[in-house]
């Protein structure tokens, strides 16, 4: 606590009395110089009525002055000055708000001057802030207030000199702005903070003014650009501002109500840096708000991410390198599919061909090795092109509708045809509440059961193979959910192999001495197709009595079939009896044309030969066909221009519904549909299974 010292103490009350009087005049002078007066009649200045009004009013003003003076929210003090001694006396008067920030009373204060409450460092210049207010007549300084219990306030200190009567006073209002001092110092700590960041991050800090002119750039553009401090705003703003979409997103300025709707602007580009090195740059700017949401410019930071982008390009350059090795390998698969399938055409066609002749059983039991030996090799080469395609993301679903039960009908059938031994049986069950028809990909479908019946079969000496087929939830909508399963009362299999069965390459068996062959893509593939129509599988033993596979597929409702149509259907134009069609082969292998004139022929059917599209092209315009076979690849003209131009060619209008199936080595993702888009209507690829062409014949052929 400050020393108090005594003073001695002249008239205090007259004189401050005088001044309060004073300040109370000047104040009702005032107030009745700016407001109307109502008119009230002339009152002699000498009267009684006079006098009591005067006083009246001299009264409510002082009362007034000590209200404001009492109530205010700073601290205000009434000095004595001391132009003797060029400094200030002891207080005349405080205010309430003075009393209690300070701690002391109002007679402690009458025995103080300003010096006792100023800290020493302020108090060393009273003098000249005495002498400077005395020049001016009013001062304004800032200070620390010392309280009666040692606390420090921050004030700002506003002084005024008054004249009452000839007599001199000083009145300071002091404002305690230690929230403005904190908040001044947490902007400047702020600022210096951003200051040390702007000036050794490794990015590139800018700002601008709401007209997008670059008002600061951090010392990091230096480094970035190689252009000095004053080269670097007008750097920015040429060649990274001008060429920015900024211009583009600020062409006005934006509202108030647009704060926070505004999401930061990010974009890439080259930049020349001053030595003529280009590297690339990447920017992301957003705008500034003031506290009371009126934009004011653009902050952004740029960085250099050359190495970052070589790095991208290089990916960009080897994802690149990549496509087109799979474009490469989908190629060779593409003609490994038809460079294999041609003489397997070859093969298995001369043994379905010599199956028709009359043979011994012992000739009859090698042709069906043959023709055995030579499907198991197709089924091979299938899975080893199936897989390729759907490692290479090749494969896709295509819904159809079709009826499960035909489909599986006519699967038992086949599987029949190859399970030669009474001990197996093969059945199946499919529930009631199962749709005739449904919506899914047939083929696929198709393809699953094929291999896991196929397992079932291989991996079962007696016994029983079903298949069942059930609806696993209520449908939702136009969707349901399919259940199949396949059992069998074959082998089983070995403890903790059932994940292991579905991995590429993986077999029941791997040793030497292996009894049961395959690929070992059978079921991956069929993992790999049931996740692309939606659904799941699993695999289990049936406690030791075979094995259990159940999967699922998603399938959809097929709309109601139409009624049929009330008028008969009109003949086919190039229909005729079943068992005789003139038929135009087109095909350019010697072996196949041998083969399929011999396939035709014996199927009753008379045979014209087209070496390639053009020559087929010739020949239809010379003779009335009733079906065209067509290869796909052959010299001069392949199947597909061909068939387009049968299609499209007015020269062709009169057999231009002509049926055109395709008959191909190719069987990569897409043949089929390639081959229906240039017009054919039907799809076999080769090797050319004899029942299904003939099956195909008597299709189109009674059309």
């Amino acid at each position: 606590m400050p020393s108090i010292r005594k003073h001695k103490t002249p008239p205090l009350r007259e004189q401050l009395s005088r001044a309060l009087q004073r300040i109370a005049e000047l104040e009702e002078a005032l107030q009745q110089a700016t407001s109307p007066q109502p008119a009230t009649p002339q009152i002699r200045s000498d009267s009684p009525e006079a006098l009591h009004q005067s006083a009246t009013l001299l009264r409510k003003s002082k009362n007034r002055y000590r209200k404001y003076f009492n109530y205010a929210t700073d601290a205000m003090f009434v000095i004595l000055p001391d132009r003797e001694n060029m400094t200030f006396g002891a207080f005349a008067d405080v205010n309430k708000e003075a009393i209690r920030r300070l701690g002391y009373s109002r007679e402690e204060f009458f025995t103080m001057t300003p010096r006792d409450i100023n800290h020493p460092a302020y108090a060393s210049a009273m003098n000249d802030r005495a002498k400077r207010l005395y020049e001016k007549g009013s001062d304004t300084v800032e200070s620390v207030h010392i309280t009666k219990d040692g606390r420090q306030i921050p004030v700002e200190i506003n002084a005024l000199m008054l004249n009452v009567d000839g007599e001199e006073l000083i009145l300071t209002v002091a404002r305690d702005i230690s929230e403005r001092q904190k908040a001044e110092l947490d902007l400047r700590e702020s600022e210096r903070l951003y200051r040390l960041l702007a000036d050794n991050v490794h990015d590139v800090i800018w700002t601008t003014d709401t007209a997008l002119k670059p008002m600061f750039i951090s010392p990091s553009m230096i480094n970035l650009s190689g252009h000095t401090t004053s080269e670097a705003l007008p750097v920015l703003y040429r060649s990274i501002i001008l060429e920015s979409p900024l211009f583009e997103n600020f062409q006005r300025t934006p509202s108030k109500q647009e704060k926070g709707r505004n999401q930061p602007i990010h974009w890439e580009m080259e930049f020349t840096k001053k030595d003529g090195t280009i590297i690339w740059i990447e920017s992301i700017a957003s705008p500034l708000w003031s506290t009371l949401g009126i934009f004011t410019g653009i902050i952004g930071v740029t960085r250099d991410i050359t190495s970052r982008k070589m790095i991208m390009l290089e990916l960009e350059a080897a994802q690149e390198q990549a496509n087109r090795a799979n474009r490469a390998k989908s190629e060779f698969l593409a003609n490994m599919s038809h460079e294999i399938r041609t003489p397997m055409n070859g093969i298995l066609g001369t043994m379905q061909l010599l199956g028709m002749t009359a043979l011994s059983d012992e000739q009859r039991q090698y042709v069906d090795t043959a023709l055995k030996s030579g499907r198991s090799l197709l089924t091979i080469i299938n899975d080893i092109l199936d897989f390729s395609k759907i490692e290479a993301g090749k494969i896709e679903i295509r819904n159809e509708i079709f009826a499960p039960r035909e489909v599986i009908n006519s699967l038992i059938a086949s599987f029949q045809t190859m399970i030669k031994t009474p001990e197996i049986a093969l059945v199946s069950r499919i529930d009631d509440e199962v749709p005739d028809l449904i919506v899914a990909d047939q083929i696929r479908f198709r393809q699953i059961l094929t291999n896991l019946v196929g397992n079932a079969v291989k991996f079962t000496n007696n016994g029983e193979i079903a298949i069942h087929v059930q609806m696993k939830d209520q449908p939702k909508g136009n969707k349901t959910t399919l259940q199949c399963t396949v059992t069998d009362t074959g082998i089983g299999l070995p403890q903790h192999s059932d994940k292991e069965l579905f991995e590429p390459f993986s077999q029941f068996e791997s040793s030497f001495r292996r009894k049961y062959k395959g690929t070992g893509l059978g079921l991956s593939i069929v993992r790999q197709l049931v996740k692309l129509m939606g659904g799941t599988i699993t695999i289990s033993n049936r406690s030791q009595r075979g094995t259990q596979v159940v999967f699922e597929i998603e399938a959809g409702f097929a709309p109601p079939l139409a009624p049929p149509a009330s008028k008969p259907i009109p003949p086919c134009k190039h229909a005729k009896n079943v068992t005789q069609q003139h038929i135009l082969l087109v095909e350019d292998d010697l072996i196949n044309q041998q083969i399929l004139r011999s396939v035709l022929e014996k199927l009753g059917h008379s045979v014209t030969i087209a070496h390639n599209g053009r020559q087929a092209l010739q020949t239809l315009l010379t003779k009335e066909y009733d079906c065209v076979l067509m290869d796909i690849q052959m010299p001069e003209m392949d199947g597909f221009e061909a068939t387009r131009r049968i299609r499209s060619q007015q020269e062709y209008s009169k057999i231009a519904q002509i049926p055109i199936i395709a008959l191909t080595a190719f069987a990569m993702t897409g043949d089929k549909e390639q081959c229906l888009q240039a017009g054919m209507n039907h799809y076999l690829s080769k090797p050319v299974d004899i029942h299904a062409l003939e099956e195909i014949l008597q299709q189109h052929g009674s059309c």
